[in-house]
Formats: structure tokens, C-alpha cells, sequence
């Protein structure tokens, strides 16, 4: 088995990553809080005034990918690299935002950005499922697929030696 260690600065991009997205969270609901008082909507109703509607469907949608697209941080940014994870799962949590705030506004601009926001998801998702299967095939068939792919690059790129 592998005896690579975890460091605490390998933690670091995905820590903040993590912390910016619960900040956005945070914000989207206040936002929905903001709605409720601006449409008159009571608690617990989640229909009413179309304003509304958008606002809080805007922050539902951002919660129901959440649950998905945080393991993808965490283990694509342990098993492949925090670096390309990080910039990834930033423009992914820009692309939410856009989102929120199109969706807010008029509904039909917010597909533009929900479509970055789920390519985003898949290439984390693709880097997650990479990551675990090359460590899976390195521990257990002794065969080092990204190993291989740097090497690669290596004979052509003199920068990378």
C-alpha cells in the first residue's frame, strides 16, 4: 500500500475552496431571506411572487449540486493535484454565482452559466474518478498511469525534466 503522506499545505486549496463555497451558501440563503421580506413571503411558503421563486429556486439548485460537487474538490484535489482542482472548482463556484444572479433576474439567462457550472462538475468528477483509478491500478497491479502520462511528456517537453 502507499506510504505517501498527506501535508497540511496539500489541504490548503481545497480547504479555502470549501470555505468559499459555504460563504456563497451562506449568501444565496440570505438572499432568499432578503426575497421572502421583499415579496411578502411568510415562512415556510416557498411559492408566491415570481421574484421570489426565481431567487429561492436559484438557491435550491446551487444546494442540490453541492452535496456532489464538494467530494469532487476533496478527491480529485487529493488523488490527481489541489492546483488544477482548485482552479477548476473556483470557476465553478464563479459560475454559480453568475447563475444565481442571472437566475435572480430573469430566469432564461441563467442557462449559460448553469452549463459552465456542470462542465465544471464533470471535469471534477472525470478527475476524481482518474485520480482513484490510477492509485487503485498503482496499489493493487503495480501499474502507474499518470506516472507513464508525465513520463511521456517528459521525452518532449525539456522543462518538465
Amino acid at each position: 500500500m502507499s506510504d505517501q503522506v498527506v501535508h497540511l499545505r496539500d489541504l490548503l486549496a481545497p480547504s479555502v475552496v470549501s470555505l468559499v463555497a459555504s460563504f456563497q451558501m451562506g449568501r444565496f440563503a440570505w438572499a432568499v431571506g432578503q426575497a421572502r421580506r421583499k415579496f411578502k413571503v411568510p415562512v415556510p411558503q416557498t411559492d408566491g411572487d415570481e421574484g421570489f421563486v426565481r431567487v429561492f429556486r436559484a438557491q435550491q439548485n446551487t444546494l442540490e449540486f453541492a452535496p456532489l460537487f464538494l467530494p469532487c474538490v476533496w478527491i480529485s484535489s487529493l488523488f490527481v493535484h489541489p492546483v488544477p482542482s482548485t482552479i477548476v472548482s473556483l470557476r465553478y463556484l464563479y459560475a454559480r454565482s453568475q447563475y444565481f444572479e442571472s437566475y435572480s433576474k430573469k430566469a432564461e439567462d441563467r442557462v449559460p452559466h448553469f452549463i459552465t457550472a456542470v462542465k465544471c462538475f464533470q471535469i471534477l468528477l472525470v478527475m476524481s474518478a482518474a485520480g482513484l483509478i490510477n492509485l487503485s491500478l498503482k496499489e493493487f497491479a503495480g501499474v502507474d498511469v499518470f506516472g507513464k502520462v508525465v513520463d511521456f511528456f517528459r521525452q518532449y517537453i525539456p522543462q518538465l525534466k
